[in-house]
């Protein structure tokens, strides 16, 4: 028997010990010829077992403890199953954690935005206060405790609309300042 069995032996045979002489008779207390454990020695045993069941116990499989999404279970391979629907529409108001969006009939779709919801805009990944009024969505959404929630939001916004970063701000003024530089003078 190697070291760790001997030692389980001994833990295990301690413990035996332990509740043999915890639940040895006392003079005192005896009724109708049996021994009644005060409260302490019930909690003193309970605590006892409670450990050396604990101590004889493994650890769960960490795979057992993932959800499917993390498991790969899903469809096509992408580790996560399939979205519950899409719609398509234009949005009609945003909220801190929420889309309004009205869809091709008309209709009016609460959908909530999650951190894991994808949203695109043009394409290029945004946050939600990139969205704005009136942007033509398409919307893959899952069903979630409080209603749909969506899983990805793909926004297009046409040029007129969009709001230059800095970047593309300095280099506007960059080619202007070039072609005044260079335009012929009178």
């Amino acid at each position: 028997m190697d070291r760790a069995g001997r030692g389980a032996v001994l833990a295990m045979a301690l413990g035996v010990g332990g509740l043999w002489m915890g639940c040895g008779q006392r003079d005192e207390g005896s009724r109708g010829g049996g021994v009644i454990p005060t409260a302490d020695d019930r909690e003193r045993r309970s605590a006892l077992l409670r450990d050396l069941v604990a101590s004889r116990e493994r650890a769960p499989d960490p795979d057992a403890l993932q959800g499917p999404d993390q498991q790969g279970v899903g469809h096509g391979g992408s580790g996560r199953p399939a979205p519950t629907g899409s719609f398509q529409g234009h949005v009609a108001w945003v909220g801190d954690n929420e889309l309004l969006i009205r869809d091709t009939q008309g209709t009016e779709r609460d959908v909530g935005v999650v951190p894991a919801t994808r949203l695109l805009l043009n394409g290029h990944p945004v946050g939600l206060a990139a969205m704005k009024e009136g942007d033509p969505v398409d919307v893959t959404y899952d069903d979630g405790p409080g209603g749909w929630v969506a899983r990805e939001v793909t926004a297009s916004a046409a040029p007129g609309q969009l709001i230059p970063t800095e970047r593309e701000v300095r280099e506007q003024r960059a080619r202007e300042r070039t072609s005044r530089d260079v335009a012929p003078s009178r």
